[in-house]
């Protein structure tokens, strides 16, 4: 750990002093180093481990394909695999959309939001997205939406254009989140909306339930270089230009935490994963009272870890400063 190490990551903002290693066991099994920032708890992978440059154009989505059966998961079916996933995160910046809005969407993956906003409509839509299977279907099934087929970095976008930029599950992965906020902020008109989602380095089976769980052995992984908390991810971003709050965001309902309490593993697919269970047919009375119960069950967790700023993600919205 250095300055130029800081400098490079976007933290130069810290000082070295105030970072420790832990050793960490990535989810392919590989022993690391993560650099932890002891007032905020953000953490840095060691460069050590760092995937290549060009390892999002087509090795990402081989590798990590929402399921943990080691297939790849073509781009149609993740879009239908995590629809209601899309909607609950749509339904969190689409007050922020009209009609007349000039929309940006950093790491649109396999469109999942993109086709909710488009859905709500938009004035114009553009994405960026450096996965070139993921780009070519986007472009196929959206004909009307502008592809980036780069990093944000690279992409070409006007200055002062956007009315709203999102971001989902992507921050994690740059080398330079600062420099990618940056860019993000100028892209944006005045007064212009981001909205980001990021995993959070305090998720409540990380940071709350018993290690023997073994979550701690899945969390991390070599696409995540940047493991944010509540209190890094709203000064990156202030430094960058924006002014706005974090919030938990419980993205894996509590009957996935019951499965990783007893069996100490992920759950074969997302979509398994993500299922609240309907455990009746709710043909009776009490049939359909468990089933309510199954869900005040749920809804009470996640308003709880929600509370506690210890769901598995976090999210940031806020709007570019004056």
């Amino acid at each position: 750990m250095n300055e130029e190490f800081l400098n490079q990551v976007g933290l130069g903002h810290y000082e070295c002093k105030d970072f420790n290693p832990e050793k960490v066991t990535l989810r392919k099994g590989d022993s690391a180093i993560i650099w932890v920032h002891k007032p905020t708890g953000h953490g840095v992978l060691d460069v050590e481990s760092w995937v290549k440059e060009d390892y999002y154009s087509a090795d990402y989505r081989d590798e990590f394909s929402g399921n943990s059966t080691g297939k790849k998961v073509e781009s149609k079916k993740h879009l239908k695999m995590y629809e209601q996933l899309n909607e609950r995160q749509f339904s969190q910046f689409k007050d922020c959309l009209s009609k007349e809005a000039k929309f940006l969407e950093i790491g649109g993956s396999f469109g999942g939001i993109t086709n909710n906003v488009l859905g709500h409509g938009v004035k114009l839509c553009h994405i960026v997205e450096p996965n070139i299977e993921d780009a070519s279907f986007l472009t196929e099934q959206f004909p009307s939406v502008r592809v980036y087929n780069s990093i944000l970095e690279d992409a070409n976008l006007e200055s002062n254009f956007y009315d709203v930029a999102v971001s989902f599950e992507v921050l994690e992965h740059i080398v330079n989140p600062r420099a990618f906020l940056l860019k993000a902020a100028a892209s944006l008109k005045e007064d212009g909306i981001i909205h980001l989602e990021v995993p959070n380095h305090q998720d409540v089976l990380l940071s709350c339930y018993n290690k023997d769980v073994g979550f701690n052995k899945f969390y991390y992984h070599k696409a995540h270089i940047h493991y944010f908390t509540p209190a890094s991810l709203k000064e990156l971003c202030g430094l960058c230009g924006f002014e706005g709050d974090v919030s938990s965001f419980l993205m894996y309902p509590f009957f996935n935490h019951v499965y990783w309490h007893f069996n100490q593993a992920p759950q074969l697919t997302g979509t398994e994963a993500l299922c609240l269970p309907k455990p009746t047919e709710g043909q009776t009375e009490i049939e359909q009272k468990i089933n309510l119960f199954y869900k005040r069950v749920e809804s009470e967790y996640e308003k709880l870890i929600n509370d506690h700023m210890v769901g598995d993600c976090l999210t940031y919205q806020g709007r570019k400063k004056r």
